[in-house]
């Protein structure tokens, strides 16, 4: 039996780059979803979430037990502190566990490499650390622009956001295709799924209790982490065996 984290969500535990970018501040490559809210809940550290919206930049300090969340259409960075003592930890839940591996993430890369999917594509890519410090670096190099547009008036600043959410969708509209096939699979299951039990449970029909399991995660390894987005991550995946009981 395969088991799914509930609801088909993604989980997975975040250690915010520190190493500082082109503006100073050390952190995260600044990227935008176009399908899936996430939610960000600090674990450790200090630290601060920057945002892009149509209302402008926003940022929100970070601090264990500090959560906040964003949906789709919102550019967004992690920062945390150069002190390793406030090194930022982050766990992070996606709305669905997979899109984001099908193309539902984009990079602010600037305007001039977002007309030009091979080039996007050879700018996104990042095999090793120092790939993905040149792709933050890349990125936020974009995002100070799309930053500074704001801070020029309001007007251009939106104008600027809405052309980079048109360029977004033109470089992963071709990868769209699957991403209702990948909904139906995980989180669109697991809603028809949940419906089904409280059907069952109001006709009276208890069946789906004889089948209760418990899955247990690994916890996560530091030195199995990977190099992605927003520092170096690791996705809580279910394993497919229940624990076994303890010995009595």
């Amino acid at each position: 039996m395969t088991f799914r984290l509930p609801a088909g969500i993604g989980l997975s535990r975040v250690h915010v780059y520190s190493s500082r970018s082109p503006d100073g501040q050390c952190g995260g490559t600044p990227h935008m979803h176009l399908a899936c809210t996430e939610l960000y809940v600090a674990l450790e550290g200090r630290g601060a979430a920057e945002f892009l919206t149509p209302d402008g930049v926003q940022r929100v300090d970070l601090h264990p037990g500090a959560a906040v969340q964003f949906t789709p259409g919102t550019v967004h960075r992690l920062i945390t502190g150069p002190d390793p003592a406030d090194a930022l930890r982050i766990l992070v839940v996606m709305e669905n566990g997979h899109l984001n591996e099908e193309g539902d993430v984009v990079f602010t890369f600037p305007d001039e490499d977002l007309t030009d999917s091979d080039r996007y594509l050879r700018l996104a890519a990042a095999n090793t650390p120092e790939d993905a410090r040149a792709r933050r670096d890349h990125a936020v190099r974009g995002y100070t622009r799309l930053a500074d547009a704001w801070h020029t008036s309001p007007a251009h600043g939106l104008e600027q956001l809405h052309a980079f959410y048109r360029r977004a969708a033109a470089l992963v509209r071709h990868r769209a295709a699957v991403w209702p096939q990948i909904i139906a699979d995980g989180p669109a299951r697991a809603l028809a799924q949940l419906t089904a039990r409280a059907h069952a449970i109001e006709g009276g029909d208890i069946s789906h209790l004889h089948h209760a399991a418990v899955t247990q995660l690994p916890a996560p390894q530091t030195q199995s982490m990977t190099p992605r987005m927003c520092g170096t991550l690791w996705p809580y995946r279910p394993d497919t065996t229940p624990p076994q009981a303890a010995a009595p």
